[in-house]
Protein backbone atom coordinates (compact mmCIF):
# COMPACT_ATOMS: atom_id res chain seq x y z
CA UNK A 1 0.00 0.00 0.00
CA UNK A 2 1.95 3.01 -1.25
CA UNK A 3 -0.15 5.42 0.79
CA UNK A 4 0.77 3.85 4.10
CA UNK A 5 4.24 2.38 3.67
CA UNK A 6 7.59 3.60 2.36
CA UNK A 7 9.20 1.13 0.00
CA UNK A 8 12.93 0.57 -0.23
CA UNK A 9 14.83 -1.62 -2.65
CA UNK A 10 17.11 -4.02 -0.82
CA UNK A 11 20.73 -3.89 -1.93
CA UNK A 12 21.46 -7.38 -0.56
CA UNK A 13 19.18 -10.11 -1.88
CA UNK A 14 20.89 -13.04 -0.19
CA UNK A 15 17.94 -13.69 2.11
CA UNK A 16 15.27 -13.14 -0.53
CA UNK A 17 16.20 -15.35 -3.51
CA UNK A 18 13.27 -15.75 -5.96
CA UNK A 19 12.17 -19.29 -6.76
CA UNK A 20 12.42 -19.97 -10.50
CA UNK A 21 11.98 -23.36 -12.17
CA UNK A 22 13.22 -22.07 -15.53
CA UNK A 23 17.02 -22.02 -15.42
CA UNK A 24 17.18 -20.25 -18.78
CA UNK A 25 15.19 -17.23 -17.64
CA UNK A 26 17.69 -14.42 -17.10
CA UNK A 27 15.09 -11.68 -16.63
CA UNK A 28 16.22 -9.46 -13.71
CA UNK A 29 14.04 -9.47 -10.61
CA UNK A 30 13.72 -6.49 -8.25
CA UNK A 31 12.94 -7.42 -4.67
CA UNK A 32 11.07 -4.71 -2.77
CA UNK A 33 10.61 -4.79 0.99
CA UNK A 34 7.83 -2.77 2.63
CA UNK A 35 9.00 -1.45 5.98
CA UNK A 36 6.46 -1.26 8.78
CA UNK A 37 6.48 -1.16 12.53
CA UNK A 38 6.43 -4.58 14.19
CA UNK A 39 3.15 -5.87 15.50
CA UNK A 40 1.90 -9.21 16.76
CA UNK A 41 -0.25 -11.15 14.36
CA UNK A 42 -3.68 -12.25 15.68
CA UNK A 43 -4.03 -15.84 16.77
CA UNK A 44 -5.08 -18.26 14.03
CA UNK A 45 -8.06 -19.24 16.15
CA UNK A 46 -9.44 -15.70 16.05
CA UNK A 47 -11.61 -14.44 13.26
CA UNK A 48 -10.44 -11.40 11.31
CA UNK A 49 -12.99 -8.85 12.45
CA UNK A 50 -12.87 -5.07 12.46
CA UNK A 51 -12.08 -5.24 16.17
CA UNK A 52 -9.04 -7.41 15.41
CA UNK A 53 -7.82 -4.87 12.86
CA UNK A 54 -8.32 -2.07 15.35
CA UNK A 55 -6.33 -4.04 17.95
CA UNK A 56 -3.48 -4.56 15.49
CA UNK A 57 -3.37 -0.85 14.70
CA UNK A 58 -3.39 -0.06 18.40
CA UNK A 59 -0.45 -2.43 18.93
CA UNK A 60 1.45 -0.60 16.20
CA UNK A 61 0.73 2.69 17.90
CA UNK A 62 2.39 1.47 21.12
CA UNK A 63 5.80 1.12 19.45
CA UNK A 64 8.33 3.21 21.38
CA UNK A 65 7.52 6.11 23.67
CA UNK A 66 3.95 7.44 23.62
CA UNK A 67 3.19 10.38 25.93
CA UNK A 68 0.54 9.74 28.56
CA UNK A 69 -1.31 12.00 30.96
CA UNK A 70 0.03 10.00 33.89
CA UNK A 71 3.67 10.45 32.83
CA UNK A 72 3.16 14.17 32.31
CA UNK A 73 1.58 14.44 35.76
CA UNK A 74 4.54 12.65 37.35
CA UNK A 75 6.94 14.97 35.54
CA UNK A 76 5.11 18.04 36.83
CA UNK A 77 5.20 16.69 40.38
CA UNK A 78 8.93 16.02 40.09
CA UNK A 79 9.58 19.63 39.11
CA UNK A 80 8.03 20.74 42.40
CA UNK A 81 10.37 18.64 44.58
CA UNK A 82 14.17 18.60 45.05
CA UNK A 83 16.16 16.28 42.79
CA UNK A 84 17.03 13.02 44.61
CA UNK A 85 20.73 12.22 45.15
CA UNK A 86 22.44 11.31 41.89
CA UNK A 87 23.37 7.87 43.29
CA UNK A 88 19.65 7.08 43.61
CA UNK A 89 19.02 8.01 39.99
CA UNK A 90 22.03 6.85 37.98
CA UNK A 91 24.08 3.68 37.54
CA UNK A 92 27.26 3.71 35.45
CA UNK A 93 27.76 0.66 33.22
CA UNK A 94 31.23 0.11 31.77
CA UNK A 95 31.50 -2.57 29.09
CA UNK A 96 34.78 -4.37 28.47
CA UNK A 97 36.09 -7.38 26.57
CA UNK A 98 39.47 -9.00 25.80
CA UNK A 99 42.10 -6.56 24.51
CA UNK A 100 45.82 -6.95 24.02
CA UNK A 101 46.72 -4.75 27.02
CA UNK A 102 45.30 -7.41 29.37
CA UNK A 103 46.07 -8.38 32.09
CA UNK A 104 46.87 -4.74 32.90
CA UNK A 105 43.98 -2.67 34.28
CA UNK A 106 45.59 0.57 33.09
CA UNK A 107 42.99 1.31 30.40
CA UNK A 108 40.06 0.98 32.82
CA UNK A 109 41.93 3.12 35.35
CA UNK A 110 42.44 5.87 32.76
CA UNK A 111 38.70 5.83 32.02
CA UNK A 112 37.79 6.04 35.70
CA UNK A 113 40.28 8.87 36.27
CA UNK A 114 38.19 11.07 33.97
CA UNK A 115 34.94 10.43 35.88
CA UNK A 116 35.67 13.35 38.20
CA UNK A 117 35.11 15.60 35.18
CA UNK A 118 31.47 14.51 35.32
CA UNK A 119 31.19 15.54 38.97
CA UNK A 120 32.17 14.28 42.41
CA UNK A 121 28.89 12.39 42.90
CA UNK A 122 29.29 10.70 39.54
CA UNK A 123 32.84 9.57 40.33
CA UNK A 124 32.36 8.47 43.93
CA UNK A 125 28.76 7.80 44.97
CA UNK A 126 27.01 6.46 41.86
CA UNK A 127 26.99 2.65 41.60
CA UNK A 128 29.26 1.34 38.86
CA UNK A 129 29.12 -2.01 37.06
CA UNK A 130 31.98 -3.30 34.91
CA UNK A 131 30.50 -5.88 32.53
CA UNK A 132 33.17 -8.29 31.27
CA UNK A 133 32.02 -9.97 28.07
CA UNK A 134 32.78 -13.62 27.36
CA UNK A 135 34.95 -14.85 24.50
CA UNK A 136 35.59 -17.62 22.02
CA UNK A 137 38.93 -19.36 21.62
CA UNK A 138 40.60 -19.85 18.27
CA UNK A 139 41.91 -23.35 17.63
CA UNK A 140 44.84 -21.85 15.68
CA UNK A 141 47.27 -21.77 18.60
CA UNK A 142 50.35 -23.14 16.88
CA UNK A 143 52.47 -20.18 17.93
CA UNK A 144 50.66 -19.46 21.17
CA UNK A 145 51.74 -20.17 24.71
CA UNK A 146 49.51 -22.72 26.39
CA UNK A 147 47.54 -21.36 29.34
CA UNK A 148 48.28 -22.22 32.91
CA UNK A 149 45.61 -24.75 33.86
CA UNK A 150 45.78 -23.60 37.49
CA UNK A 151 45.21 -19.96 36.47
CA UNK A 152 42.39 -20.36 33.95
CA UNK A 153 39.30 -22.14 35.32
CA UNK A 154 38.63 -25.60 33.93
CA UNK A 155 36.79 -25.38 30.64
CA UNK A 156 36.92 -21.58 30.36
CA UNK A 157 39.53 -21.40 27.62
CA UNK A 158 38.12 -24.37 25.70
CA UNK A 159 34.55 -23.15 25.32
CA UNK A 160 33.15 -22.05 21.94
CA UNK A 161 36.27 -22.74 19.91
CA UNK A 162 36.34 -21.20 16.45
CA UNK A 163 38.56 -21.66 13.45
CA UNK A 164 37.69 -18.54 11.43
CA UNK A 165 40.79 -16.52 10.61
CA UNK A 166 40.91 -12.73 10.91
CA UNK A 167 43.25 -10.28 9.26
CA UNK A 168 44.91 -9.18 12.48
CA UNK A 169 44.87 -9.62 16.23
CA UNK A 170 42.84 -6.45 16.82
CA UNK A 171 40.05 -7.58 14.48
CA UNK A 172 39.94 -11.06 15.99
CA UNK A 173 39.68 -9.72 19.54
CA UNK A 174 37.08 -7.19 18.42
CA UNK A 175 34.98 -10.19 17.42
CA UNK A 176 35.56 -11.85 20.78
CA UNK A 177 38.05 -14.40 19.43
CA UNK A 178 41.19 -14.96 21.48
CA UNK A 179 44.10 -17.36 21.74
CA UNK A 180 44.64 -19.47 24.83
CA UNK A 181 47.32 -17.07 26.04
CA UNK A 182 45.01 -14.07 25.56
CA UNK A 183 42.27 -15.94 27.44
CA UNK A 184 44.63 -16.40 30.37
CA UNK A 185 45.54 -12.70 30.31
CA UNK A 186 41.85 -11.77 30.28
CA UNK A 187 41.16 -14.03 33.25
CA UNK A 188 43.99 -12.37 35.20
CA UNK A 189 42.61 -8.95 34.19
CA UNK A 190 39.20 -9.80 35.65
CA UNK A 191 40.79 -11.08 38.83
CA UNK A 192 42.73 -7.82 39.14
CA UNK A 193 39.53 -5.82 38.65
CA UNK A 194 37.77 -7.72 41.43
CA UNK A 195 40.70 -7.14 43.77
CA UNK A 196 40.68 -3.40 43.06
CA UNK A 197 36.94 -3.25 43.76
CA UNK A 198 37.40 -5.09 47.07
CA UNK A 199 40.22 -2.77 48.16
CA UNK A 200 38.52 0.47 47.07
CA UNK A 201 36.93 1.46 50.39
CA UNK A 202 40.09 0.96 52.47
CA UNK A 203 42.72 2.13 49.97
CA UNK A 204 44.47 5.48 50.49
CA UNK A 205 43.65 8.42 48.25
CA UNK A 206 46.70 7.90 45.99
CA UNK A 207 45.93 4.24 45.29
CA UNK A 208 44.39 3.27 41.93
CA UNK A 209 41.91 1.17 43.90
CA UNK A 210 40.16 4.36 45.07
CA UNK A 211 38.89 4.81 41.53
CA UNK A 212 36.85 1.62 41.93
CA UNK A 213 34.73 2.74 44.89
CA UNK A 214 31.11 1.51 44.62
CA UNK A 215 32.10 -0.73 41.70
CA UNK A 216 31.25 -4.37 41.04
CA UNK A 217 32.39 -6.73 38.29
CA UNK A 218 29.81 -8.71 36.31
CA UNK A 219 31.37 -11.54 34.33
CA UNK A 220 29.55 -13.13 31.38
CA UNK A 221 30.18 -16.79 30.69
CA UNK A 222 29.74 -16.60 26.91
CA UNK A 223 30.58 -14.02 24.29
CA UNK A 224 27.62 -11.67 23.84
CA UNK A 225 29.04 -8.61 22.09
CA UNK A 226 28.55 -5.02 23.25
CA UNK A 227 24.79 -4.89 22.66
CA UNK A 228 23.83 -8.06 24.52
CA UNK A 229 26.39 -7.41 27.27
CA UNK A 230 24.69 -4.08 27.89
CA UNK A 231 21.31 -5.80 27.75
CA UNK A 232 22.43 -8.18 30.50
CA UNK A 233 23.55 -5.28 32.67
CA UNK A 234 20.33 -3.32 32.18
CA UNK A 235 18.20 -6.36 32.96
CA UNK A 236 20.14 -7.76 35.92
CA UNK A 237 22.49 -5.13 37.38
CA UNK A 238 20.85 -1.70 37.09
CA UNK A 239 18.33 -0.74 39.78
CA UNK A 240 18.23 3.02 39.14
CA UNK A 241 15.85 4.78 36.71
CA UNK A 242 18.75 5.99 34.54
CA UNK A 243 21.96 4.47 33.25
CA UNK A 244 25.15 6.05 31.92
CA UNK A 245 26.79 3.72 29.39
CA UNK A 246 30.55 3.91 28.83
CA UNK A 247 32.72 1.61 26.73
CA UNK A 248 36.12 0.67 28.16
CA UNK A 249 38.03 3.10 25.93
CA UNK A 250 35.80 6.20 26.14
CA UNK A 251 36.80 9.15 28.31
CA UNK A 252 35.53 12.52 29.44
CA UNK A 253 37.75 15.24 27.95
CA UNK A 254 36.54 18.21 30.00
CA UNK A 255 34.00 19.03 32.75
CA UNK A 256 30.64 17.59 31.68
CA UNK A 257 27.18 18.43 33.14
CA UNK A 258 26.01 14.87 33.76
CA UNK A 259 23.88 15.81 36.78
CA UNK A 260 22.07 18.48 34.77
CA UNK A 261 21.48 15.93 32.00
CA UNK A 262 19.98 13.45 34.47
CA UNK A 263 17.76 16.18 35.89
CA UNK A 264 16.63 16.97 32.34
CA UNK A 265 15.57 13.35 31.77
CA UNK A 266 13.96 13.24 35.22
CA UNK A 267 11.74 16.25 34.45
CA UNK A 268 11.07 15.59 30.73
CA UNK A 269 9.62 12.13 29.99
CA UNK A 270 9.98 12.65 26.22
CA UNK A 271 13.77 12.83 26.55
CA UNK A 272 14.91 9.21 26.74
CA UNK A 273 18.54 9.37 25.64
CA UNK A 274 21.17 12.12 25.75
CA UNK A 275 24.43 11.45 23.94
CA UNK A 276 27.51 13.26 25.20
CA UNK A 277 29.17 14.82 22.17
CA UNK A 278 32.31 13.46 20.53
CA UNK A 279 34.42 14.68 17.63
CA UNK A 280 32.38 13.02 14.89
CA UNK A 281 28.96 14.34 15.93
CA UNK A 282 29.82 17.82 17.26
CA UNK A 283 28.32 19.41 14.13
CA UNK A 284 25.29 17.12 13.94
CA UNK A 285 22.92 19.73 12.47
CA UNK A 286 25.31 20.11 9.53
CA UNK A 287 25.42 16.32 9.16
CA UNK A 288 21.60 16.18 9.08
CA UNK A 289 21.35 19.04 6.57
CA UNK A 290 23.91 17.45 4.26
CA UNK A 291 22.09 14.12 4.34
CA UNK A 292 18.45 15.23 4.17
CA UNK A 293 18.56 18.77 2.75
CA UNK A 294 16.12 21.67 2.97
CA UNK A 295 13.03 19.48 2.83
CA UNK A 296 13.36 18.49 6.49
CA UNK A 297 15.62 21.08 8.11
CA UNK A 298 12.82 23.44 9.21
CA UNK A 299 10.99 20.66 11.02
CA UNK A 300 14.31 19.47 12.46
CA UNK A 301 14.91 22.98 13.81
CA UNK A 302 11.58 22.90 15.63
CA UNK A 303 12.62 19.66 17.35
CA UNK A 304 15.53 21.29 19.19
CA UNK A 305 15.09 21.45 22.96
CA UNK A 306 16.33 24.15 25.35
CA UNK A 307 15.29 22.76 28.75
CA UNK A 308 15.53 25.02 31.82
CA UNK A 309 17.57 22.26 33.48
CA UNK A 310 20.35 23.07 31.00
CA UNK A 311 20.42 26.80 31.81
CA UNK A 312 23.79 27.00 33.57
CA UNK A 313 26.44 29.39 34.85
CA UNK A 314 28.18 30.72 31.74
CA UNK A 315 31.50 30.56 33.53
CA UNK A 316 31.03 26.79 33.91
CA UNK A 317 29.96 25.82 30.36
CA UNK A 318 29.87 27.37 26.91
CA UNK A 319 32.34 29.58 25.04
CA UNK A 320 35.29 30.80 27.12
CA UNK A 321 34.12 28.74 30.11
CA UNK A 322 36.09 26.78 32.69
CA UNK A 323 35.04 23.56 30.95
CA UNK A 324 36.40 24.75 27.61
CA UNK A 325 39.65 26.00 29.16
CA UNK A 326 40.21 22.71 31.00
CA UNK A 327 40.24 20.73 27.76
CA UNK A 328 43.57 22.09 26.59
CA UNK A 329 45.20 20.84 29.79
CA UNK A 330 44.18 17.25 29.01
CA UNK A 331 45.57 17.05 25.49
CA UNK A 332 48.92 16.78 23.78
CA UNK A 333 49.89 19.70 21.55
CA UNK A 334 49.11 17.66 18.43
CA UNK A 335 45.64 16.68 19.63
CA UNK A 336 44.87 20.19 20.82
CA UNK A 337 45.82 21.61 17.42
CA UNK A 338 43.25 19.36 15.70
CA UNK A 339 40.62 20.30 18.30
CA UNK A 340 41.21 24.00 17.66
CA UNK A 341 40.82 23.37 13.94
CA UNK A 342 37.44 21.73 14.53
CA UNK A 343 36.44 24.54 16.86
CA UNK A 344 37.20 27.07 14.14
CA UNK A 345 35.06 25.06 11.72
CA UNK A 346 32.25 25.15 14.29
CA UNK A 347 32.21 28.96 14.15
CA UNK A 348 31.24 28.84 10.46
CA UNK A 349 28.82 25.91 10.77
CA UNK A 350 25.04 25.97 10.43
CA UNK A 351 24.88 24.50 13.95
CA UNK A 352 26.57 27.64 15.31
CA UNK A 353 24.51 30.01 13.13
CA UNK A 354 21.22 28.38 14.16
CA UNK A 355 22.02 28.78 17.86
CA UNK A 356 23.03 32.41 17.41
CA UNK A 357 19.75 33.10 15.67
CA UNK A 358 17.86 31.38 18.48
CA UNK A 359 19.67 33.52 21.06
CA UNK A 360 18.46 36.73 19.36
CA UNK A 361 14.88 35.78 20.19
CA UNK A 362 15.61 33.98 23.45
CA UNK A 363 18.40 35.78 25.29
CA UNK A 364 19.32 34.06 28.57
CA UNK A 365 19.53 36.02 31.84
CA UNK A 366 22.84 37.77 32.52
CA UNK A 367 25.62 35.45 33.74
CA UNK A 368 23.72 32.42 32.45
CA UNK A 369 24.24 30.19 29.41
CA UNK A 370 21.66 28.01 27.68
CA UNK A 371 22.79 24.58 26.53
CA UNK A 372 20.60 22.66 24.10
CA UNK A 373 19.62 19.17 23.00
CA UNK A 374 20.03 18.44 19.29
CA UNK A 375 17.70 15.72 17.95
CA UNK A 376 19.66 12.85 16.44
CA UNK A 377 18.69 10.25 13.89
CA UNK A 378 21.53 8.01 15.03
CA UNK A 379 21.75 6.17 18.36
CA UNK A 380 25.43 6.65 19.21
CA UNK A 381 27.04 4.00 21.43
CA UNK A 382 29.47 6.63 22.67
CA UNK A 383 29.01 7.83 26.29
CA UNK A 384 25.33 8.52 26.87
CA UNK A 385 22.66 8.69 29.57
CA UNK A 386 19.43 6.80 28.95
CA UNK A 387 16.26 5.94 30.81
CA UNK A 388 16.69 2.37 32.04
CA UNK A 389 13.13 1.32 31.21
CA UNK A 390 13.51 2.66 27.66
CA UNK A 391 16.49 0.36 27.15
CA UNK A 392 15.00 -2.62 28.94
CA UNK A 393 11.40 -2.52 27.66
CA UNK A 394 11.82 -0.97 24.21
CA UNK A 395 15.35 -1.11 22.77
CA UNK A 396 15.95 -4.63 24.08
CA UNK A 397 12.40 -5.91 23.53
CA UNK A 398 13.10 -9.23 21.76
CA UNK A 399 10.01 -8.95 19.57
CA UNK A 400 11.45 -5.88 17.81
CA UNK A 401 14.89 -7.46 17.13
CA UNK A 402 16.59 -4.05 17.12
CA UNK A 403 19.84 -5.34 18.66
CA UNK A 404 21.77 -8.41 17.48
CA UNK A 405 24.02 -10.75 19.44
CA UNK A 406 27.66 -9.89 18.78
CA UNK A 407 26.85 -6.42 17.46
CA UNK A 408 26.56 -2.84 18.62
CA UNK A 409 23.27 -1.19 19.54
CA UNK A 410 23.76 1.66 17.06
CA UNK A 411 24.20 -0.69 14.08
CA UNK A 412 20.64 -2.06 13.93
CA UNK A 413 18.72 0.44 16.05
CA UNK A 414 19.63 3.52 14.01
CA UNK A 415 18.15 2.19 10.73
CA UNK A 416 14.94 1.33 12.60
CA UNK A 417 14.81 4.90 13.90
CA UNK A 418 15.12 6.26 10.36
CA UNK A 419 12.46 3.89 8.97
CA UNK A 420 10.11 4.87 11.79
CA UNK A 421 10.53 8.52 10.80
CA UNK A 422 9.85 7.60 7.17
CA UNK A 423 6.59 5.96 8.21
CA UNK A 424 5.31 8.35 10.87
CA UNK A 425 7.00 11.60 9.88
CA UNK A 426 10.18 13.14 11.24
CA UNK A 427 8.85 14.59 14.49
CA UNK A 428 6.51 11.74 15.42
CA UNK A 429 8.95 9.00 14.42
CA UNK A 430 11.82 10.57 16.34
CA UNK A 431 9.65 11.03 19.44
CA UNK A 432 9.26 7.24 19.75
CA UNK A 433 13.02 7.03 20.46
CA UNK A 434 13.54 10.40 22.19
CA UNK A 435 17.28 10.62 21.47
CA UNK A 436 19.29 13.85 21.58
CA UNK A 437 22.87 15.13 21.69
CA UNK A 438 24.13 17.56 24.32
CA UNK A 439 25.60 20.81 22.98
CA UNK A 440 27.05 23.57 25.18
CA UNK A 441 27.88 25.67 22.08
CA UNK A 442 31.52 26.04 23.01
CA UNK A 443 32.69 24.48 19.75
CA UNK A 444 34.29 21.65 21.73
CA UNK A 445 33.20 18.05 22.23
CA UNK A 446 32.99 16.45 25.68
CA UNK A 447 34.35 12.91 25.18
CA UNK A 448 37.36 11.15 23.68
CA UNK A 449 38.41 7.73 22.44
CA UNK A 450 41.55 5.81 23.44
CA UNK A 451 40.97 2.90 20.98
CA UNK A 452 41.09 -0.09 23.31
CA UNK A 453 41.90 -2.49 20.48
CA UNK A 454 45.22 -0.74 19.81
CA UNK A 455 45.88 0.47 23.34
CA UNK A 456 49.33 -0.20 24.81
CA UNK A 457 50.12 0.21 28.48
CA UNK A 458 52.80 2.62 29.61
CA UNK A 459 55.12 -0.34 30.24
CA UNK A 460 54.51 -1.63 26.71
CA UNK A 461 55.11 1.84 25.22
CA UNK A 462 58.35 2.29 27.13
CA UNK A 463 59.57 -1.11 25.96
CA UNK A 464 58.74 -0.26 22.35
CA UNK A 465 60.00 3.36 22.42
CA UNK A 466 62.61 3.43 25.22
CA UNK A 467 64.00 6.86 24.31
CA UNK A 468 60.75 8.61 23.31
CA UNK A 469 59.83 11.40 25.78
CA UNK A 470 56.47 11.18 27.52
CA UNK A 471 53.90 13.78 26.43
CA UNK A 472 50.64 14.92 27.95
CA UNK A 473 47.73 12.48 27.68
CA UNK A 474 45.34 12.51 24.75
Amino acid sequence: NHNHHHAAAEGNHSNHQPQNDDDDNDEPVLIVKLYHLPTEAPSSSQSTTQNDKDDAEQQQDTFGYIPSAQQNQIAQERKQTPLPPLADLLTIVITTSPIRSNPSTELIERILETFVLAGHEFATTCPKVIVCDGFRVSDDDANDTKPNEETVPQGTHNQNKVSKRHGNVKQAMRNGIVTNHQAENYHEFKQALRKLCEEATTADAASPARLFVNTVVEELEERQGYGFALRHAVRHCVKTPYVCVIQHDRTFMRPTPIKEVVQCLYHNPGVKYVGISMRSNLLYRDIFYTKYGKAYIEEFNRMYLHPPELLVDKQAYGPNSRSAAAMSEKCSDKVWKSIVSLSNAHKTSSQHDFHQEWLKNNPPPPAWHQMSLTPTMFWYDNIHVCETAHYRDFVFDPSYKMVARGGFVEDKLSPVLIRTCERLGLREGHSRFGCYLLDDHSGLFFTGHLDGGSYSTQQQREAQYPTKPTSKGS
